[in-house]
């Protein structure tokens, strides 16, 4: 019995496109554009550079170290926490929104166990009781360490959570006037709508913190990159711009010595580009001018000893001519 059917086949069918025959265009690269290239990029990431500085230098920024100030290190209180009040002066007035920050010196975030150190089912309010779940919170995952009963599974588990960053700063006026800051916002809209909601307060474990959607965790919870950084701990919305100066209070929980840390209170505006940081412009600038350059020398070598081109003759279709 015959079959009319064609036998299966991965053969692609007979098209320009599954054939790899449709027309293209492939520049030839001669000295000319090359050259004109390398000005205009030049001279373009120049200009991009230069405005990128002129936006980041508007930026106002003072910061301030506070963990070496006399009255914030020996003014411990019956409670184990430190007061002390810190002054900043704003020579040039900050207009709304100006973004409060603490800054930590020293604090390596990125390193690979403690980034990794955390459960996100646990943080999203899941009850996890399987320890093999929670592998990834070693080596706190339970309050004995022994892994061996589901009332002991620490909430939260893992070294991030478990390290969080608790000063706390009040802002006034010099005439001793509260300073409203708002805290809504601080942390990104992603993280507090999906990745992180409260854990039920009759859940399984020992549970020491359960607010997992308090923004001041979510903004910890997102480590750094690197072992100096900042994050955002209020914003002020104004009406009035900040003058003159700002005292901050601060009530000094989180020690930092063990670690021959430092601790930092930033007062700063922003522009279209963020806070202030040059680099990305002086990066620019700098690749503008080796481009540039690069043009130059290539133009002067163009017309000092410009390069022979091929011959068309010598081509495979005018071989025969």
């Amino acid at each position: 019995m015959s079959n009319d059917k064609e036998p299966y086949s991965k053969k692609p069918a007979n098209t320009a496109f599954k054939q790899q025959k449709l027309k293209a265009w492939e520049p030839i690269l001669t000295p000319a554009p090359v050259i004109i290239a390398f000005i205009a990029i030049g001279v373009v990431f120049v200009i991009i550079g230069a405005f990128m500085i002129s936006s980041t230098n508007k930026v106002i920024e003072h910061t301030i170290r506070y963990d070496d100030i006399p009255a914030c290190r020996d003014n411990m209180g019956i409670d184990g926490k430190n007061k002390c009040d810190i002054t900043i002066n704003i020579p040039t007035p900050m207009k709304p929104p100006v973004y409060l920050y603490y800054r930590l010196d020293n604090f390596y975030q990125n390193h690979r166990r403690y980034v990794k150190s955390r459960n996100d089912d646990q943080l999203r309010g899941i009850v996890v009781t399987d320890f093999n779940k929670l592998k990834d919170c070693e080596p706190l995952i339970t309050s004995d360490g022994e892994n061996s009963s589901i009332d002991k599974i620490l909430v939260p588990c893992g070294l991030i959570a478990n390290s969080k960053f608790n000063d706390t700063f009040l802002m006034f006026t010099k005439n001793n006037t509260y300073i409203n800051l708002r805290k809504k916002g601080i942390a990104w809209t992603s993280d507090v709508e999906t990745k992180f909601k409260d854990y039920p307060a009759n859940g399984t474990g020992i549970i020491t913190f359960n607010k997992f959607s308090d923004e001041d965790f979510i903004v910890w919870m997102r480590t750094a990159a690197l072992p100096d950084f900042k994050k955002l701990y209020r914003i002020y919305d104004g009406p009035e711009p900040l003058t003159d100066s700002v005292r901050v209070e601060i009530t000094n929980y989180y020690p930092v010595q063990s670690f021959n840390g430092k601790k930092y209170v930033v007062l700063s505006t922003a522009s279209w580009m963020g806070g202030k940081n040059p680099f990305l412009g002086y990066a620019y600038i700098i690749v503008g001018i080796i481009c540039f350059v690069q043009g130059v020398v290539f133009l002067v070598k163009h017309y000092v000893s410009p390069r022979k081109m091929g011959d068309m003759k010598y081509l495979d279709w005018n071989a025969n001519k």
